[in-house]
């Protein structure tokens, strides 16, 4: 049986990884900023299109249905992971996946407006 968001917890899941086809117990399913995340439970955590069978396309959340609040406790998480310490090139952490959701959160909030970003 595949697993699907609503009913994964305690499923076995394959996924991609750097080190090729790997194996854990699904703990939680959560959405994120803009996809949603399989977190396992030995803590890694696992973007749902790096799970074999996901949906096609993978299911996104559009940026404006991402309130304030939830944008500015994303952005506390961030700086109090970096602040601790935390390395973020773990690639199968939270620090590494909550980057990668804020950064393409980011990414679709300009396209969308048809903005640039601003040159550094």
């Amino acid at each position: 049986m595949r697993p699907t968001a609503e009913r994964a917890e305690g499923q076995i899941v394959r996924f991609n990884s750097l080190n090729g086809l790997a194996t854990g117990v699904v703990e939680e399913v959560r959405w994120g900023l803009v996809w949603r995340d399989f977190i396992l439970d030995d803590g890694r955590v696992i973007p749902e299109h790096k799970i074999l069978g996901h949906p096609e396309p993978p299911v996104w959340r559009k940026p404006e249905e991402v309130t304030q609040e939830e944008r500015e406790a994303w952005e506390s998480r961030l700086v109090s992971m970096a602040e601790a310490g935390l390395d973020p090139r773990d690639r199968e952490h939270s620090f590494w996946a909550e980057l990668n959701q804020y950064l393409a959160y980011t990414y679709l909030r300009f396209k969308q407006a048809g903005r640039k970003p601003p040159e550094l």
